[in-house]
């Protein structure tokens, strides 16, 4: 694509064609990758560099270019491979991006404070809060790093091989893959760069949105009718109780809007029937009415409350198995998982080995709810077993067992009706345990059953 030059004076208009990088003697990784650093706006933009020229994968001594990431919602991040070539003759560029790709895939968001702060030349502390403040979360609640990396491919062009594998790629997966065209011209002395992205093209990319967001949606649809048949085998499979307390989601509770607590009516709802549309009841905190209904129905009424839903109420995009929860965090679909009515290798919880164990910890000592899931045999059945120990009041000393971080869960209700979370940390304040600023009980009091301690 020329560029043309006018005179204002003349008004003749003379044409400057685009030139290459070759031409110009300009490279690869001192010139390019050195500009999309100091501007990601070059490489498609909207994303934050994490680290460059990046070698530490296992088992191979390649390196990607440029690592970027990019907020997809409050919480929730997704990391950016940009890949950079000054020709357009390379005709694997694509799958060499698809490489990098795959070998950051797993990278979750410790990784990517530790490269955000070797990059930039900051302590774990400055990087951490950069990045936290940057994709939203916190130091409890870190944000999520999906699997699927976007991919950009930074190119003077792009030859046909690349660019229709592309486009099957984005026409036949959810991956984010994007081509940007680079073209140097020279005015003078100085040297511009046009930026343009090739694929997808804004309109192919609305049309390429709408079908995700019709995929999801259909997808929550037949979510929600096996939702309908969830409470059900949930409380057959003893995994939830007529009468229990369910605790709407902590994590999905703004911070200021208000915040979240088990004591809050707000938040608070009971299992009232297994069966039926009405399911579940709640206290109104404004007019103190009673309300029975669906968990879709009712967490809409919540996230009404909370405005982060306006217009009618409606249950419609709503799933009240992700909404509500035994503890503050394990949903009932989370809990379904589990318990092998979804989509997970249904485990037994032994409830006699359980309440052995329970019986077990020492007095000012506390285990993990993890810790609890392996003595008893059930390695990773720990939603299971917060669900158990939640919601069974003769399982003992529930007070000493929290969370993995040392950290009482915010959910835990002492089964004796005495109050929350601050019930269970005096109680271990009382036994002579101690806890660290952020809450975390002193580590060297942590109690491990062995595989075999029921």
């Amino acid at each position: 694509m020329p560029l043309f030059e006018v005179d204002h004076d003349t008004r003749r208009v003379t044409e400057i064609r685009p030139t290459t990088f070759p031409a110009l003697r300009l490279w690869e990784r001192q010139d390019l990758e050195a500009w999309v650093l100091s501007s990601p706006d070059l490489a498609g933009g909207d994303f934050t560099v994490v680290t460059s020229e990046f070698d530490r994968f296992d088992q191979t001594a390649e390196r990607l270019d440029v690592l970027g990431v990019v907020a997809l919602e409050p919480g929730r991040a997704r990391l950016v491979v940009v890949e950079l070539k000054r020709d357009g003759t390379s005709t694997t560029v694509d799958l060499q991006a698809i490489k990098y790709a795959a070998y950051v895939a797993a990278c979750d968001f410790d990784d990517v404070v530790d490269m955000y702060g070797r990059h930039h030349h900051v302590d774990e502390a400055h990087a951490r809060e950069t990045l936290l403040e940057l994709l939203g979360g916190s130091e409890d609640e870190p944000p999520t790093i999906d699997d699927t990396p976007r991919i950009v491919l930074v190119a003077g062009d792009f030859r046909p091989e690349v660019t229709t594998t592309v486009l099957w790629l984005v026409d036949n997966s959810e991956l984010d893959v994007r081509c940007v065209r680079l073209q140097p011209f020279t005015v003078g002395t100085k040297t511009l760069v046009h930026s343009e992205i090739l694929i997808p093209l804004p309109e192919a990319e609305q049309y390429r949105l709408g079908l995700q967001r019709k995929r999801k949606e259909t997808k929550l649809q037949q979510e929600r009718s096996r939702a309908g048949r969830l409470l059900p085998r949930l409380v057959g499979a003893g995994a939830l109780q007529v009468g229990q307390q369910l605790l709407f989601r902590r994590d999905a509770v703004p911070g200021d809007n208000p915040a979240w607590s088990g004591e809050n009516a707000l938040f608070r709802a009971e299992l009232v029937a297994a069966e039926g549309n009405r399911t579940m009841a709640w206290t109104d905190p404004e007019t103190g009415e009673l309300l029975e209904d669906s968990p879709s129905r009712l967490a809409a009424r919540v996230l009404h409350r909370l405005g982060l839903r306006t217009g009618e109420l409606s249950s419609a995009g709503v799933n009240g198995m992700h909404y509500w929860t035994v503890d503050g965090e394990t949903s009932l679909r989370d809990l379904g998982g589990e318990a092998g009515l979804l989509d997970h290798t249904g485990r037994h919880i032994d409830r006699d080995a359980l309440h052995e164990l329970c019986r077990q910890i020492p007095e000012g000592h506390w285990t993990t709810y993890g810790d609890v899931a392996t003595g008893i045999g059930v390695s990773g059945a720990f939603l299971s077993v917060a669900s158990v120990i939640a919601s069974d009041p003769s399982v003992p000393n529930p007070h000493r067992v929290v969370r993995a971080s040392g950290q009482v869960s915010p959910g835990f209700r002492a089964t004796d009706g005495a109050g929350g979370p601050e019930v269970a940390r005096a109680r271990l304040a009382e036994e002579g345990l101690t806890f660290a600023a952020n809450g975390a009980a002193d580590p060297a009091r942590r109690w491990v059953p062995g595989p075999t301690a029921a």
